[in-house]
């Protein structure tokens, strides 16, 4: 019976694991719907011109200019994507916690400001309030083929796109900071109060501490987060479709379509984490399309009529190259913000207290973590739906289009390419740990082999996570009490006796000063890179209308012209899903757009 409870137990604790894992996962980039992939637009106006019961003397058809503006709302979903659990408040409040490791009363959800060239006593909020919008031009082609194969037809769209994003990130400074940086935490010597950064937003839009003591502080090379406007112009993909109504009348049609979509978009390169993108990613698309209408009401004199109509699209996004940035599975969410070091092999007069030479040590390189986890990927989509279901009403020239749309996609399935090769046993996590020991009673120093494996963006191991001002408490830090296998570190003469190092610059040979280095380190590896965790879905419900007139008095070309709108709200991601069907976060927005359509029919 207790084996029983205690394997019970060990599956409950492993679910809950699962939740835990799940709710924290963040989008390492932001991929959403592109604005090529919107049936709703692409059909309104057209329903009493395409799919129709044509006579097989006549081409038929329709083109279209469509000139749209659409524009994001509830923008804290967004930041919610982007920084998940940990954000502190809510909604429009929620904000991101900047301390350092000499702050007390550090909250569990504060970023370490440490890791960001920061002094231990900053403190800062950074309020988040993404904006998407664009200004969509999108040219529309359809033409009845009868002529040719009865039921056939070819129609085509290619929307041209003007997009800005904006981050709106705003960090209020709470506490510049004074402290400086103990000798042996960054450079051997220390580093004074004013050769560190002035604020987090510095550090993540690629400004790094001056190269000092051969020490080079590489500055973040991807992921920023941008205090400026992002614009791109581009055309996104271009779609197609053959189709064949195999049942069609004046009164009611059905048929299907083959889809394919030709990536004329851009593709993600990582540089921003908000990044700009017109188009899907720059997928190849191949699918299928349902479609059919039915008149419900006719007037005896053929001016009037109501119908509905339905539209059903499926396609899969085939793998197409990607840059992706990545966190670490142990080291969780945002991670890729933490600070790594580089190492070196062989150990150079480094030791541990019982023989052991670890395998290598600092190599006096510090740079982000996201600067060695941004990849070459495969990215694929196995499946998006975009599903539209339109009442129409028309009335001599007039007719008013009302709708329903959903948008969904199945998460990214990404995979490293064969060609992208991730260099092990050289990078290593720092965390809090100081990467210098000394000569007792001498200014030399050694570098060491300390790391921290299980540091988080929240705090590294030394210091306790919620800070401290304690003189006792940081000197006991400075000697790595909690770093990966930790040793007393030695020299390792070739010739004489190893003595120990101590923790800080001429301090006597006592156990009291003695530091450890870690024996062996802990190196990233390939395997640490959350390629699960970079897996975004998406999906969306809108609403939109159309009303629109069409001069029918001349014979060939009848032109018309239309306006309409939308509002679609996009499906979040949920912070506090206990538990949640879903654990790839929401890469879609809630956004609202005005359009008009104009062209012809002939």
């Amino acid at each position: 019976m207790k084996k029983q409870y205690g394997i019970i137990f060990f599956m409950l604790s492993a679910v809950l694991i699962s939740i835990i894992q799940a709710e924290q996962r963040v989008a390492t980039s932001f991929n959403t719907r592109s604005i090529s992939r919107n049936a709703a637009r692409d059909l309104v106006g057209w329903t009493n011109y395409i799919n129709k019961d044509s006579s097989p003397e006549i081409v038929y058809g329709a083109i279209s200019l469509t000139p749209e503006y659409n524009h994001t709302f509830n923008g804290h979903t967004i930041t919610r994507t982007l920084f998940g659990d940990n954000l502190i408040g809510n909604d429009c409040a929620q904000h991101l916690k900047i301390s350092g490791s000499q702050v007390t009363n550090r909250e569990p959800q504060d970023l370490l400001a440490d890791y960001f060239y920061l002094p231990t006593d900053f403190e800062s909020t950074v309020y988040f309030k993404p904006v998407i919008d664009n200004v969509i031009l999108d040219f529309g082609f359809y033409i009845g083929l009868d002529a040719w194969a009865k039921g056939v037809y070819f129609v085509l769209h290619a929307p041209f796109a003007h997009t800005r994003w904006d981050l709106n990130i705003q960090e209020n400074i709470i506490n510049p900071g004074i402290n400086d940086s103990m000798p042996g935490y960054f450079t051997p010597s220390g580093l004074m109060r004013n050769q560190m950064l002035d604020s987090f937003t510095g550090f993540v839009n690629g400004m790094a501490i001056e190269n000092t003591e051969d020490i080079t502080f590489q500055e973040l090379n991807f992921a920023h987060m941008s205090t400026e406007r992002l614009v791109k112009s581009r055309m996104a993909e271009i779609r197609t479709a053959v189709g064949w109504n195999f049942f069609a009348t004046q009164h009611y049609h059905v048929g299907f379509n083959g889809q394919i979509a030709w990536p004329t978009g851009l593709r993600p390169d990582a540089e921003y984490l908000f990044e700009p993108l017109v188009g899907n990613g720059h997928f190849w698309e191949l699918g299928f399309g349902l479609n059919g209408h039915y008149d419900f009401w006719r007037s005896e004199d053929e001016l009037s009529h109501c119908c509905f109509y339905v539209d059903f699209n499926i396609t899969h996004l085939f793998r197409t190259r990607q840059a992706r940035t990545f966190d670490l599975t142990r080291a969780g969410t945002l991670s890729r913000y933490m600070l790594a070091m580089e190492m070196t092999s062989p150990a150079i007069n480094l030791r541990g207290e019982n023989g052991s030479i670890p395998s290598a040590q600092f190599n006096n390189d510090l740079l982000p973590v996201a600067n060695i986890t941004t990849l070459d990927v495969e990215v694929s989509i196995a499946i998006q739906a975009d599903i539209v279901l339109l009442f129409n009403a028309t009335h001599r020239n007039w007719s008013f289009d009302f709708g329903y749309n959903y948008w969904g996609r199945s998460p990214d399935n990404i995979t490293l390419r064969q060609n992208e090769s991730f260099e092990e046993k050289i990078f290593a996590i720092k965390g809090d740990a100081h990467i210098f020991g000394y000569l007792p009673n001498s200014p030399d120093f050694i570098a060491l082999s300390a790391t921290q494996d299980n540091a988080t963006i929240h705090a590294g191991k030394n210091l306790p996570a919620t800070g401290t001002t304690d003189e006792i408490i940081i000197d006991n830090a400075a000697k790595n009490p909690n770093i990966d296998f930790p040793q007393a570190a030695q020299t390792n003469p070739t010739i004489g006796t190893p003595q120990n190092l101590v923790y800080a610059p001429n301090s006597a040979a006592t156990p009291d000063n003695f530091i450890n280095t870690s024996v062996p380190p802990i190196f990233i590896t390939r395997n640490d890179l959350d390629f699960n965790g970079a897996e975004t879905s998406g999906s969306s419900n809108k609403l939109f209308y159309h009303l629109s007139y069409t001069w029918s008095d001349t014979t060939h070309w009848q032109p018309y012209l239309g306006f309409g709108g939308e509002v679609e709200w996009a499906h979040g991601t949920n912070r506090n899903c206990k538990p949640c069907d879903e654990h790839n976060p929401q890469s879609s927005t809630s956004q609202w757009g005005l359009w008009i359509k104009t062209g012809a029919t002939y």
